[in-house]
């Protein structure tokens, strides 16, 4: 990655603070509200000036918005839904295809935050969410993570938070101290639910057998809530050692710095003092 677009990525990435944002507004499926829709004609507001150019079309019966990004090689394209006669832009696919669109040699690409995140890509440096109207970016975290844990690189369908997780394991909570800013994202992984996800097919819920802990967060105050399904957790210090392990609670915890690399998102493997935490409450 060239040394030049990297520092202009920084650059920009601390001058949008201030910049104007698209906020999200909520989207019923399946009877469950997640804010991941994003007016598209904000979109265009926003980035059209930026030098990003727009494209409505349809693939394989889906409507699709074409969003073609300065100095990159191929466009992104998001799904698009109507709700009350304004058109929306499906806010998760765009982490989605950060990670599965080759948008040329050298493009520096890089999301950070949570509820307002900025998204740099390429020279271009934006920011999502407002205040008012934040978005939630857990499912499009959980597909990056998802893809570099196990290196599954389908996107599970829309409703995977509640697909790709076990509902009883989120019932202890975990505190960690950490020296982050607020918005930096961590993300926990049992090898159950790894080894129940690399089993399950695309379109079908994954068998959790036993409780199978995963999570994806943002620190807050100087801390990181995990939600696990034991109240003593264990933790491995690399990769290596969590694939390999024999007790299938092991976990890894690990933060994501933001950059995405080769089509995947850049971890830190991180290791609590002793390996080891414990819950400060249990449902």
């Amino acid at each position: 990655m060239q040394k030049g677009l990297v520092g202009l990525v920084v650059l920009g990435v601390l001058m949008v603070a201030a910049q104007a944002s698209v906020g999200a507004v909520p989207w019923a499926v399946g009877g469950v509200q997640e804010p991941a829709l994003l007016q598209v004609g904000e979109l265009r507001r926003l980035l059209e000036p930026k030098g990003v150019s727009f494209a409505e079309t349809g693939i394989l019966g889906r409507y699709l918005l074409e969003v073609k990004f300065p100095q990159t090689t191929n466009a992104l394209y998001l799904r698009m839904v109507s709700q009350n006669n304004v058109s929306y832009a499906v806010f998760d696919d765009l982490f989605i295809n950060l990670a599965q669109v080759d948008l040329g040699i050298n493009t520096p690409v890089k999301v950070e935050g949570w509820a307002n995140p900025v998204i740099a890509i390429g020279p271009t440096v934006f920011r999502l969410g407002t205040q008012r109207n934040p978005v939630n970016p857990y499912l499009g975290y959980m597909y990056l993570v998802r893809k570099r844990l196990i290196d599954r690189d389908d996107a599970p369908p829309y409703l995977a938070k509640l697909l790709d997780e076990d509902p009883r394991a989120r019932r202890c909570i975990h505190e960690l101290p950490v020296n982050d800013p607020a918005g930096t994202v961590y993300a926990v992984a049992s090898r159950v639910w790894a080894e129940a996800n690399l089993k399950a097919p695309y379109d079908k819920i994954p068998d959790f057998a036993k409780p199978a802990a995963f999570h994806v967060g943002a620190v807050q105050n100087g801390r990181i809530r995990l939600l696990l399904s034991r109240e003593s957790a264990n933790y491995a210090s690399h990769l290596e050692e969590w694939a390999k392990a024999r007790d299938k609670e092991t976990l890894i915890l690990i933060r994501l710095t933001g950059w995405i690399k080769d089509l995947n998102a850049e971890i830190q493997v991180i290791r609590p003092p002793r390996g080891r935490s414990q819950a400060v409450r249990c449902d």
